[in-house]
């Protein structure tokens, strides 16, 4: 006989936990709760708290690259048109409840508390890395700079967004050549 869980459904249930109560309230006894069986099952998989909010950070970066992905399609784009492109998908009621777990790693991580201050870094530099190979810039322009500067540009819009609401927001996204 099989086993009723496994390390993608840990992971699968802690994305879901994150997104409805926090990252910072996921606990290995919150999660045992959610899926009905004894926190030690999950202890087996992750050992540390640390691995299992490794593995329910990293799952959400990777939900979203292939959407990003599939709108950046397969050329080189202009950083502006990589923001025009990735807005209307960050900026999605799909993708809410993913950028606010997000900004709750970063908050953690800028307040200093572990692990996610070592979280948050990991996250931004892959997305950072993805990123700037796509871009296309003048020669004597470093991509991975361009890189940086259209996610402090996005992040930024999508954490008013967040905070602010989505209205006042509209009118800022368009002004900067998010949106038409």
């Amino acid at each position: 006989m099989g086993y009723k869980h496994d390390r993608d459904s840990f992971i699968a249930a802690g994305v879901e936990l994150a997104a409805a109560d926090g990252l910072n309230q996921l606990t290995f006894g919150r999660l045992a709760k959610q899926l009905d069986i004894n926190d030690r099952s999950i202890v087996y998989y992750f050992p540390t708290k640390r691995e299992l909010l490794t593995a329910v950070v990293a799952k959400l970066g990777d939900d979203m690259r292939p959407l990003l992905a599939d709108a950046f399609g397969d050329g080189l784009i202009t950083p502006q048109e990589a923001l025009r492109r990735a807005w209307p998908v960050l900026a999605s009621t799909e993708a809410d409840s993913t950028m606010a777990v997000f900004f709750e790693l970063l908050g953690l991580a800028a307040a200093g508390s572990q692990p996610f201050d070592e979280l948050a870094p990991l996250l931004l530099c892959g997305w950072i890395d993805w990123l700037a190979p796509r871009l296309d810039v003048p020669q004597d322009v470093d991509p991975r700079a361009a890189a940086v500067a259209a996610v402090a540009q996005l992040d930024g819009m999508l954490l008013l967004r967040a905070t602010v609401g989505h209205d006042q927001v509209a009118a800022a996204a368009t002004y900067l050549g998010f949106v038409d």
